[in-house]
């Protein structure tokens, strides 16, 4: 894997791209699953949102197993192809198939409703765990080809914000593809699944062959045993934890059913079904405009403050979002009903940029906290676990989509929406204002506790950002390269910041203080020919 020479390469344009259209396959798979598949199930399979809820809640009980597991496998591996290639080779593989089955239109095979549960539920398992073998070793990747804090938050942010990009293709492709072949047919979702699987399979096949493993860190084989003191030993795991997957369902429940609205309210005609792609579009353009400048942003403020943004921004955007459908209406005076329907996702869109904004930046800052968590482990214990933290935000966000799933099938249900009869290929019932209400209490208010209460436990508990990360990230450095190395890697990446009033950590090599100090203190006056006499009578 890694090697002196490796190390010594800076990271280029091309890793950071490359390993960015990673990110946007696995986007792709991802979004398929949160967009399309709840829809898919209550709205053309006409299953019960409750009961969905409740059995995708339970499969999160066995991915909190299994995903722990799959990790300490992964952060066991050694290999001549790496540590985490192979896993994302096969992982990938494995998500395709698992993609198509999930829709593949099974009712002529299995006849039962509960033979129906069993089967759908049982390939959202497999799709998790392959989801999960996929992503953790991806995403622990970075350190191992980014070393410098600045690196690893250039190719965190550009991997996010192209990964947007894959969201925001499946959801607009996706709604063009279902409205071309029929949105309330199940052929057709079985057709999007393929061309989806087919594009996120491409595009992680480049990713393997261009980025290779340059910096092999140091990571200990585990036992399951030790798994448990891994995790209490690091006490900023819990904070980040229960902040970041209170946000994230929050911001799920909101945002990546959206669908649904678009759904009935395009039956009411406030808004066109063929629409959501253009919400998507306009919406995603306030996330991009973020992800590529959150480098910038971080260097004009302190990370802290950017990442805690998120919160509020969150929160504004489902109030905008809850209030801003009281004031739509299906046509205003005398302008058409397709021209009324493109205003209104204008207007809609606006309050989306705000979520789907807080949203990108909460991913690059999150991705960005778990690789500091995994420096703070090591720096306490000794033991580096790269996978096994990586797979706490991958299970994190697993378990909210599964919350948001729980609380909008309540809402679909308590709410009194019809669904599709599959016989006619229509939407089998009334639509009323109160139903449309009542699934948007679910949707944009009930979230907004979720992100409140994200947002505290960030504010106060977790403390890993600024002088302290710099501190830890140095020393680390002087372990893994050896002093010299240490002070010469830190100097070309401008990490000469981790001097505070002229004191730098005590396990920093001399020359990485002396490189500190020049930079952020005065220089001494030249000594005069009185004080060299002195010094030579002395």
């Amino acid at each position: 894997m890694g090697n002196s020479n490796n190390m010594n390469r800076r990271l280029t344009l091309g890793d950071t791209v490359t390993y960015s259209l990673g990110s946007l396959g696995r986007e792709i798979s991802n979004n398929l699953i949160v967009v399309f598949f709840m829809a898919y199930l209550t709205f053309v399979i006409g299953l019960n949102g409750i009961v969905l809820g409740v059995l995708f809640c339970l499969a999160k009980v066995w991915d909190a197993v299994n995903d722990i597991i799959m990790a300490t496998w992964i952060n066991n591996t050694r290999s001549k192809f790496g540590r985490y290639r192979p896993w994302i080779f096969f992982g990938t593989i494995l998500n395709v198939f698992a993609i198509v089955a999930m829709f593949a239109p099974v009712g002529q095979v299995v006849s039962s409703k509960v033979g129906l549960y069993f089967y759908y539920m049982g390939m959202y398992v497999l799709w998790g765990m392959t989801f999960t073998a996929v992503d953790v070793p991806f995403w622990s990747m970075i350190p191992t080809i980014a070393n410098s804090t600045h690196e690893r938050n250039k190719v965190s942010s550009l991997a996010r914000l192209i990964g947007g990009f894959g969201g925001f293709i499946i959801s607009t492709v996706g709604t063009l593809v279902l409205d071309k072949l029929g949105k309330y047919n199940m052929t057709s979702y079985l057709w999007l699944a393929v061309v989806a699987g087919g594009i996120f399979a491409v595009f992680m096949m480049i990713m393997l062959a261009c980025n290779k493993e340059r910096y092999e860190l140091p990571a200990e084989t585990i036992s399951f045993k030790q798994v448990a003191q891994v995790f209490k030993s690091n006490d900023q795991v819990m904070p980040y934890a229960i902040s970041y997957v209170l946000f994230v369902t929050g911001t799920t429940i909101a945002l990546y059913q959206i669908l649904y609205i678009f759904i009935y309210e395009g039956e009411i005609g406030t808004l066109s079904y063929n629409h959501y792609g253009l919400f998507t579009a306009l919406a995603c353009t306030g996330q991009g405009i973020a992800m590529f400048f959150y480098p910038w942003f971080t260097k004009k403020l302190r990370a802290e403050k950017v990442y805690g943004a998120n919160y509020f921004m969150a929160i504004g955007g489902m109030l905008f979002l809850f209030l801003i459908f009281f004031l739509l209406k299906p046509q205003y005076g005398s302008m058409s009903p397709t021209a009324t329907q493109v205003i209104n996702v204008i207007i809609v869109s606006l309050a989306g940029s705000l979520l789907m904004t807080s949203n990108g930046l909460n991913q690059i800052g999150s991705t960005v906290m778990i690789a500091n968590i995994v420096d703070y482990g090591e720096y306490k214990t000794g033991l580096r676990t790269d996978s096994l933290m990586f797979s706490v935000q991958t299970l994190l966000t697993k378990f909210a989509g599964a919350i948001a799933m729980l609380v909008l099938g309540i809402g679909v249900q308590v709410s009194g929406l019809p669904v599709v009869d599959t016989v006619t290929n229509t939407v089998s019932g009334e639509i009323t204002t109160t139903m449309m209400t009542i699934l948007r209490v679910f949707m944009f208010l009930i979230p907004i506790p979720f992100v409140v209460a994200g947002y505290l436990v960030y504010r106060f508990k977790y403390t890993l950002y600024g002088e302290k990360v710099e501190k830890i990230k140095a020393e680390l450095d002087v372990k893994h390269l050896g002093q010299e190395q240490a002070a010469e890697t830190a100097v070309a990446d401008g990490t000469v910041d981790v001097a505070v009033d002229g004191v730098v950590a005590e396990a920093v090599a001399q020359q990485l203080a002396d490189e500190t100090l020049d930079a952020s203190e005065p220089q001494a006056e030249p000594a005069t020919a009185e004080q060299d006499d002195a010094h030579a009578d002395e």
